[in-house]
């Protein structure tokens, strides 16, 4: 039987990007009747917890309960703005990236919502530790919120290479736009001497706006040529440039298997971007998009269908 992806996770931690998180899924959650879980992760000190005294195992209860009240609270508000939603809240103890990612999968999520403070060029050239272990393995797509996200519908920004995974990405988009009605703008820049032009990089884009327009979306496309600057800073000022609201990314490099590794050029996007990114992993472009798709044409060739599950 084929899961149901009806709930939207939310990790709180009662600072303001996480309140923000919070506000957007819920309406979301009201748009398309979906279900809103919030969690609260305690962290603890794994397994130097069992040398904890009784004291200690006391305390821990009672902020537990604190935080269940401080969460019911929440909701409560929430319900009296938009009654017709369904919220519920969990506490959990453990990592807090651990526990994000065992309760998405428990609660068979639809996506995860990150508020993020840790944004901007000047910003740590790390990822934050929580965003990082999310989105590298997360199974569903991730939300990290940051800047202004009042705009996040309106242009999405999706960079494209000449992966398979394009076209899962492409997908992705499409199905985006459609709920929200975005522009799309499909961007890549060249990394090899030939001209623009005679590029399959030219020509995929060009196919692929072909497919995403006669689905009923405005779309543009931009290609950058050859030169020394980084294509995650043209991309990044790109999206500044037509003031876009959403960058989409693939988290993994096509073809790479290893555990501990986001893509160079996802991990600047991510880290650097000044407006909130939708980050995917493989895993993610796997889910079922096709059946919130209604009379999906793809005159250009550019999707197979066959592959896009």
């Amino acid at each position: 039987m084929e899961k149901k992806l009806k709930n939207i996770l939310v990790p709180v931690d009662f600072q303001k990007p996480s309140e923000q998180a919070l506000r957007y899924a819920v309406n979301m959650g009201r748009q398309f009747n979906l279900e809103i879980t919030i969690l609260h992760v305690i962290e603890t000190p794994g397994i130097l917890s069992e040398f904890f005294g009784k004291s200690n195992t006391e305390e821990l209860v009672k902020l537990t309960n604190q935080i269940k009240d401080k969460l019911q609270k929440m909701i409560d508000e929430l319900k009296a703005e938009t009654s017709e939603i369904k919220i519920s809240s969990r506490v959990e103890r453990g990592k807090l990236h651990q526990k994000i990612l065992s309760v998405a999968e428990d609660i068979n999520a639809r996506m995860i919502i990150l508020g993020e403070n840790h944004q901007g060029e000047d910003a740590s050239k790390d990822l934050g530790s929580t965003v990082y272990h999310v989105t590298l393995k997360s199974p569903v797509p991730v939300l990290t919120l940051k800047g202004n996200i009042e705009k996040m519908n309106d242009k999405i920004i999706v960079p494209l290479d000449l992966t398979k995974e394009m076209r899962r990405k492409l997908f992705s988009a499409i199905v985006h736009g459609l709920n929200y009605g975005a522009e799309i703008h499909l961007v890549s820049a060249l990394i090899g001497g030939i001209k623009m032009r005679e590029s399959r990089i030219y020509k995929k884009l060009k196919k692929a706006k072909k497919t995403i327009t006669e689905n009923g979306l405005h779309c543009t496309t931009k290609l950058f040529p050859k030169d020394d600057e980084p294509p995650f800073r043209k991309i990044l000022q790109y999206a500044k440039d037509v003031d876009g609201g959403l960058i989409l990314v693939m988290t993994h490099k096509e073809g790479y298997t290893y555990d501990n590794y986001i893509g160079a050029f996802a991990h600047h996007i991510i880290n650097e971007s000044t407006v909130p990114v939708l980050s995917l992993t493989s895993a993610a472009t796997n889910l079922n998009f096709s059946k919130y798709l209604q009379g999906f044409v793809d005159p250009a060739g550019i999707l197979d269908k066959n592959k896009i599950r």
